[in-house]
């Protein structure tokens, strides 16, 4: 987009020291309850009590606020949002819905103990999850106080079990060294001679003796259990407590992926929208082009329906796409672009719905001079750093993309960019893959690195949405029929969307179960974005992750059509086609 403009080496780290640009700018919308407007709903941006105002009559605001400011609507017996206001924010209209806890039923059908099943498949993903020597224990149901660490939490420089022990956990005596062993005293009892040690319960190998031999940097998690309620089933020699220590060899989840819709009866039996349904909703404009016999007949079309939508980002991009995908016209279609790069090249949200585009087209050249201009505009979103890295690895930039990665964890670890554990895992899985893969070309080691076999020789789908403020649904559906739902609605999954928010991220990656090889089914379910216009969303699905076999499909989805199921695509497992 801006060629020529901007030197993008060295100079576009300084970027990154900046924080949110001060520029204030009116927010308007509505708010309403689904069926009518409500009045009086207050409008407050955090940590600036005094900027507050409250909607009129027919529900409508407008409220003065900079970039990076959190808006926060409230109204008594209704939940809370949290909004963040971002370079592209004008509108935000909210739907609200009661807050209420559900504290009338009083029938019990079964219990909400998790079975040991549940928490296999759960044990990558909850941190509080230990294995033991009489099964899986999550630690927040436990019949006693678990204290735990993780492996963040435990620090490589310890010499052993020993040293951590006595770093993390005030109030537990140790005794001997890391050379000679020696022994954990939770609590007092017994003679001075003769005082109650604890034991080691190491991937489900209990051990009297301190395992000195482990190596503090395998640690997946620990932790510490003294109630006599948990460790009585270990026997007289676990009165004096238990410190269990999982390690990363010891994954009791191993590497495959389990498909969670396999243990409960969830058959799809809502209606899904195909291709056909969803465009008889498309624009005009789109009908107008499809119907058009020749690309003269398609381009008149295009002039005609300018004048209309001239202030329309979407018609341009829609067009660009029709032009260079389906009408075979890409000088044309690039036409549309270069004459129009007003409407989308200072709107961050419009530029990565174009960038999508690129690389679903496979311009990947082209998809990188945008994501340079998204990083200018963002440089203090998380995202914008994996995507320039991305994208530099598309042009064969090794050694680039490399070095954007290590950039992101510095300014992480200098608390420039917030943290976020989901989207660490996501960025993490993206650099120790261009390491396993092109480690030769960036002159690193070429032994290969994984920190998370999770996900290694899986089929892998990473889905991102351009608008942050997108909501929807996604359902995968097995070869058997059965799926289960990740919502991204802020009823559904407030923490995580406020966290998107403050770290400046919109992805998530989803893992296919190795065990069921045939035909997936991915579906949405789109519910808006609070300003009334639609949502692109990118699909990227890599099989044999990490392999050197990988490969990657990209396809890129306007969604518009609210409130239905649509089918996005069929993924062959291992392998993809697209169904229409």
């Amino acid at each position: 987009m801006r060629k020529g403009k901007i030197v993008f080496a060295l100079v576009f780290f300084a970027l990154t020291l900046n924080a949110f640009a001060q520029e204030t700018r009116t927010v308007r919308g509505s708010v309403s309850d689904g069926t009518n407007p409500m009045q009086d709903v207050l409008i407050a941006i955090q940590g600036k009590q005094e900027v507050r105002v409250f909607t009129d009559d027919e529900g409508k605001y407008e409220i003065e606020a900079e970039v990076g400011d959190l808006l926060q609507y409230s109204y008594t017996g209704m939940k809370d949002y949290l909004v963040r206001v971002e370079d592209v924010t004008r509108y935000l209209n909210l739907v609200m819905i009661p807050d209420v806890e559900e504290l009338d039923e009083v029938t019990v059908t079964r219990s909400n103990r998790k079975s040991q099943q549940d928490l296999a498949m759960e044990y990558e993903s909850n941190p509080r999850i230990l294995k033991t020597a009489f099964g899986l224990l999550d630690a927040d149901t436990a019949p006693a106080q678990v204290r735990m660490l993780d492996q963040s939490s435990i620090l490589p420089v310890a010499l052993c079990i020993l040293d951590v022990i006595r770093n993390r956990f005030p109030g537990i005596r140790t005794t001997g060294n890391c050379q000679e062993g020696g022994a954990v005293i939770f609590r007092g009892g017994g003679s001075v001679s003769n005082q109650r040690v604890g034991i080691f319960d190491v991937d489900g190998l209990v051990f009297q003796q301190v395992p000195v031999w482990i190596d503090v940097s395998q640690i997946k998690r620990m932790a510490l259990i003294s109630s006599v309620a948990y460790t009585a089933r270990y026997g007289a020699v676990g009165s004096g407590g238990v410190v269990v220590i999982n390690t990363l060899s010891g994954n009791p989840a191993s590497n495959q992926i389990v498909d969670r819709a396999r243990l409960r009866n969830n058959y799809v039996k809502e209606p899904v929208l195909g291709e056909t349904a969803v465009a008889n909703s498309e624009p005009t404009y789109m009908s107008a082009f499809r119907e058009a016999g020749t690309f003269e007949e398609a381009r008149t079309a295009y002039y005609r329906y300018e004048s209309q939508y001239k202030s329309s980002p979407y018609f341009y991009l829609d067009a660009y796409r029709y032009f260079y995908q389906t009408a075979g016209a890409p000088e044309f279609a690039d036409q549309i672009i270069r004459e129009n790069e007003r409407m989308v090249g200072s709107n961050a949200a419009m530029l990565k719905a174009l960038a999508y585009m690129y690389e679903e087209q496979g311009r990947d050249k082209l998809a990188l001079e945008v994501l340079k201009d998204v990083f200018i505009l963002r440089p203090n979103y998380s995202q914008s750093y994996l995507d320039l890295a991305k994208a530099y690895r598309k042009v064969a930039a090794y050694d680039k993309s490399a070095a954007i990665y290590a950039r992101y964890k510095y300014l992480v670890d200098e608390n420039f960019l917030l943290p976020s554990d989901d989207f660490s895992k996501i960025i993490q899985h993206e650099s120790d893959n261009l390491l396993q893969l092109h480690a030769s070309q960036i002159g690193a080691n070429p032994r290969k690195i994984v920190s998370d076999p999770y996900v290694q020789n899986t089929t892998r789908v990473v889905v991102e949405w351009n608008d942050t403020e997108a909501e929807f649904e996604l359902q995968f559906v097995n070869p058997e029929g059965q799926y289960h739902t990740w919502k991204h609605t802020y009823v559904d999954n407030e923490d995580r969307i406020v966290e998107e928010k403050m770290s400046g991220y919109s992805m998530e990656e989803h893992i296919i179960d190795n065990a069921l090889p045939g035909l997936w089914e991915v579906n949405v379910r789109y519910h808006g974005n609070k300003s009334l216009t639609p949502t692109y969303l990118k699909v990227t699905t890599y099989y044999n992750y990490g392999e050197r076999d990988q490969k990657e499909e990209v396809y890129t989805f306007k969604l518009s059509l609210k409130d239905n199921w649509q089918k996005l695509l069929s993924i062959n497992n291992p392998g993809i086609s697209r169904v229409r």
